[in-house]
């Protein structure tokens, strides 16, 4: 039988309209349904590991927990505050500061555990400071220095301190002492490693005369096509012009001009090679490895 025109397109349309169909029947009785089952699925997936994570925290908490309660403050408010005031006030006496005045707020909540605030007020100098902060920190309990104010009391070498500390009182601790063993935050557990604070005073009052502090590094000039560096020792009023392998010898100090740079000098010194900058003091240079 022979199919004339008209009766070949609507032929040709009928498949295209079979098409269309099995397309809509694919993509929203099949592939919408499956597409929104992986979407789920994904969230699932996404909230399970979220819950995983919750639960893997948790047990990591845990496991420090029991430690927290130990370097935690006393559960009873009063006990807490009469222990941490004396052992701040042991800490001051230890370190030799002067005149030392310890108050403390009402305690506020924080989540699972409360905080009590205390404030110290005292004066000494930089090295005992830094001796406090050292006795401060190797201590093993929940506390931190929250904010701290340094002001020099005129030119005596003494300083007014104020310390806001914040300490913890975790739901369960037990006993009514504080913990006796020492933490391990500290990268040095020797407190004389800790000097470089007190000799980098930054007020530049407070400390004993050092004939190195009074010699600076002020210029870096070349002389017959040789580089040569200028020192000021302001307390003899006078200025020395060297070159490499000159000796440098101010009071106590006594080294020899290794190299000369654009801007930095290196004196070799007490077995160790020091670089210093243009505008730095010979108590400002710190060690470097010496070339092979």
């Amino acid at each position: 039988m022979k199919l004339n025109r008209q009766q070949v397109l609507l032929i040709v349309l009928a498949g295209f309209g079979v098409l269309s169909a099995g397309d809509w029947v694919l993509t929203t009785m099949i592939q919408g349904p499956l597409d929104k089952r992986k979407a789920r699925t994904r969230a699932i997936e996404k909230e399970i590991e979220k819950h995983e994570k919750t639960l893997a925290d948790g047990r990591k908490a845990g496991q420090f927990l029991d430690e927290w309660r130990k370097q935690s403050l006393p559960a009873n408010t009063e006990v807490a505050r009469s222990l941490y005031r004396s052992w701040l006030l042991e800490r001051v006496n230890a370190a030799k500061l002067l005149s030392p005045t310890v108050d403390s707020r009402s305690p506020s909540n924080r989540g699972q555990y409360r905080v009590l605030p205390f404030s110290l007020r005292a004066r000494g100098t930089l090295d005992q400071f830094v001796q406090f902060l050292f006795d401060f920190s190797e201590a093993g309990l929940l506390h931190r220095v929250q904010s701290l104010d340094l002001n020099p009391a005129g030119s005596s070498g003494f300083f007014d301190i104020t310390l806001s500390i914040e300490a913890l009182m975790i739901p369960g601790a037990e006993g009514d002492e504080l913990n006796t063993e020492p933490s391990d935050w500290l990268v040095s557990d020797s407190v004389g490693d800790y000097d470089v604070i007190s000799r980098r005073n930054i007020f530049g009052v407070g400390m004993a005369f050092d004939p190195r502090r009074q010699t600076f590094v002020t210029a870096i000039t070349r002389s017959n096509d040789q580089p040569q560096v200028w020192f000021k020792v302001r307390d003899h009023d006078k200025t020395l012009k060297l070159r490499e392998g000159d000796t440098i010898d101010v009071d106590d100090f006594q080294g020899t001009i290794a190299e000369i740079f654009e801007q930095d000098v290196t004196i070799d010194a007490d077995g160790e090679r020091w670089l210093l900058s243009v505008g730095d003091s010979l108590a400002d240079g710190f060690a470097v490895p010496p070339e092979r």
